[in-house]
């Protein structure tokens, strides 16, 4: 997508306010890239390595400083060096490397210095393939983004690989990130440096949970070469470079010895956590002592995304176009809710959703004409057409769960990746979003519950907050069974909360209804076999999705004991947390309220020789709790198990209770009834 620009002072900085890192220093060992020698092949035995490890980062090195460039500015330059041992083959992704590069052709950043190596070690003797250059492949994925790949040569087990590149960007104002952590891979040694004139200032953003081996911060002084053109109006004025000395802000970060960051289970993404740290620019200044403030509070941004011409300009254009397709849209005389219903799902059922983004595309009359786009493409015509109905609809920026989090006190936009709707009518707020079909009126996805949200308005601008704890999904499954010629037989009814409902109807309009029971009836196995299935409430997305089927159990007749679990399809056949310790919280999409009431008949001949006892347990207090209640009743067996989670997120201090108490579910869950035969 394109960057969106600032506007930047033209004039030469000369000097300017500092802003200083917190900086603790300490001795700094600075690896030597470029040159391989035989120890280097020899890993050292730390604690975050093993018998698993199938490669290792050796070192992972990036700097970026600014250089002036000819439009009367600075560009941004970065290298990044990156040296990896390849001990598996597991690991021959690894010499494959991908750099994206953003822009359109006049702001293109341009990639350089592209080397890479491979070194590989026989009896004592190195030997290195360079890469080719014609094997650097270049593909346009579209008008604002390239993608540069190449593949390191002759990689084999217990190889090294080496490679380095540098990047010159004219988007001064988008600091490179640095992370230190690999999520797959252990690193030796990761070391980000920078230098920043202190014309441009920078707001650090630090996140994980491992500590610096060096942070240091300090002042140096850079000279400048600017060209500029005092006067671009008259063409006597040709351009004219400008030597400029300025003060600058160094950084060093080291980070030695850090493991892989794993794959936790629900885990929202790894962004939120591993190691790492992001810059968002908070000003500008120049020589005149003037400065600008970027969205360094939500106010400004608020102004910045109302004003932007992907966003807050395309709902205030006056286009003819908009307002016949608008007109097309409605209900005779219904009223405002039956209208705005009819508005919402017309643009839910007749636009395409291509991707996940904030902005539009284009404008809103050709998203119309192409009948879909973005996220923002939809879901800002969904406001545009609400509001020439008449109703109060504003534009709310988010971050979805896999995207990372979003600070409720400082903005910082590019974390903000997703956009629905806020509809105020007859003093309700509801929250759309057109983008998905499955969704009902006043429904969201799960993946939008992820804290705080902004809402994007002149009149009542504000956070609104969506919580996980807060989204309550509850489902009901009822199985009924007796005995038959044919064995014994039953049916199966679930209703499903109203996150397993979209999941549902997401499921069966990609895949369709016969691959749905397909798939459960593979689940089930040869033990058991599903007839007469059916999903009720599939159009219409306001209501519950119930699942329904029969089923026959395929059991050798005359038995003299028969093994039966109560709990068909439901049951947690596995703990989802079966690491020993965890780092990090526990991200539920949802909390949770899943009940599963059986009741079967006896089979003729047959008597209860063993019946699973009832039990209840709770989790850390009122935070959940698992109910499992049995009981013979005459000549049938009834059952009722209840879990409830009260609560999506979990620190990791309360890892150890949560997964024992998911243990001791699987463990009862899995208990079967015995029937013996009279």
């Amino acid at each position: 997508m394109t960057r969106l620009k600032p506007i930047a002072h033209p004039a030469i900085v000369l000097c300017l306010c500092l802003v200083v890192f917190p900086s603790f220093a300490q001795d700094k060992a600075k690896n030597t890239l470029g040159k391989v020698t035989p120890s280097d092949f020899n890993l050292p035995n730390l604690p975050i390595t093993d018998s698993n490890t199938t490669a290792v980062i050796l070192a992972d090195k990036g700097e970026t400083h600014y250089i002036g460039n000819r439009t009367g500015w600075f560009s941004c330059v970065y290298t990044r060096q990156t040296r990896i041992k390849v001990i598996d083959k597991k690991a021959f992704d690894l010499a494959t490397v991908k750099i994206y590069l953003d822009g359109q052709q006049k702001e293109m950043e341009k990639l350089s210095n592209v080397s890479a190596s491979t070194f590989n070690l026989d009896q004592r003797q190195i030997s290195q393939t360079k890469l080719d250059e014609k094997d650097i492949f270049r593909n346009k994925l579209d008008k604002d983004r390239t993608e540069v790949k190449f593949t390191l040569p002759a990689v084999k087990e217990g190889s090294i690989i080496e490679y380095s590149y540098t990047i010159t960007s004219d988007y001064w104002w988008i600091m490179p990130p640095w992370e230190f952590q690999f999520r797959k891979y252990p690193c030796l040694y990761s070391e980000y440096q920078v230098e920043i004139p202190q014309t441009i200032s920078f707001v650090l953003v630090r996140q994980g949970v491992h500590p610096y081996a060096v942070d240091n911060g300090s002042i140096g002084r850079v000279s400048y070469t600017v060209t500029v053109n005092p006067d671009k109006s008259s063409l006597a004025n040709l351009d004219q470079d400008a030597y400029v000395s300025a003060n600058t802000v160094k950084h060093d970060w080291v980070m030695r010895d850090i493991p892989a960051f794993g794959n936790e289970p629900y885990l929202t993404t790894p962004e939120n956590y591993i190691d790492k740290i992001a810059f968002q620019l908070s000003g500008t200044h120049n020589n005149s002592e003037e400065s600008t403030d970027y969205h360094n509070n939500w106010a400004k941004a608020t102004d910045e995304l109302l004003g932007q011409e992907r966003f807050g300009g395309a709902l205030e254009q006056d286009d003819n176009r908009v307002d016949e397709f608008a007109d097309k849209i409605g209900v005779g005389d219904a009223d405002r809710l039956a209208l705005a219903k009819a508005v919402y799902y017309y643009m839910s059922q007749h636009f395409t959703c291509t991707e996940n983004w904030r902005d539009i595309t284009t404008t809103l009359p050709d998203v119309i004409r192409k009948g879909g786009g973005t996220v923002g493409d939809i879901n800002l015509l969904l406001i545009a057409v609400l509001r020439k109905k008449g109703f109060f609809a504003e534009p709310v920026v988010l971050s979805t769960r896999d995207h990372g989090f979003n600070f409720v006190h400082y903005p910082i936009l590019e974390r903000l990746n997703y956009v629905i709707v806020r509809l105020i009518l007859d003093g309700r707020t509801y929250y759309l979003d057109a983008a998905h079909p499955e969704l009902g009126f006043g429904q969201l996805a799960d993946e939008c519950y992820n804290g705080p949200a902004r809402i994007i308005s002149k009149q009542d601008s504000g956070s609104v907050y969506f919580d996980a704890d807060s989204l309550k999904e509850r489902s009901t499954t009822l199985v009924m069974m007796t005995s038959t010629d044919k064995g014994l037989e039953g049916s199966w009814q679930s209703t499903l909360g109203t996150q397993q409902s979209y999941e549902t109807r997401k499921n069966v309009r990609e895949h369709g209804q016969q691959q749905f029971f397909k798939d459960i009836q593979t689940q089930y196995g040869d033990d058991l076999a599903i007839t007469n299935g059916g999903i009720d409430s599939l159009s219409l997305p306001e209501e519950p999705v119930k699942v329904h089927y029969e089923f026959v159990l395929k059991q050798q007749p005359g038995l003299s004991l028969i093994y039966l679990s109560p709990m068909l399809g439901d049951a947690w056949r596995k703990n989802p947390f079966e690491a020993a310790e965890r780092k990090y919280p526990i991200e539920l999409p949802y909390s949770m309220d899943e009940n599963y009431i059986f009741s079967m008949d006896i089979p003729q001949g047959y008597a209860v020789d063993e019946l699973p006892k009832s039990a209840r347990v709770g989790l850390n207090g009122d935070q959940g709790q698992f109910e499992y209640l049995i009981a013979q009743q005459g000549d049938q067996i009834q059952m009722r198990c209840r879990l409830r989670l009260n609560k999506a997120w979990f620190p990791a201090t309360d890892y150890s209770s949560l997964r024992d108490f998911f243990g001791y579910v699987v463990r009862k869950e899995a208990e079967q009834i015995v029937l013996k035969k009279k």
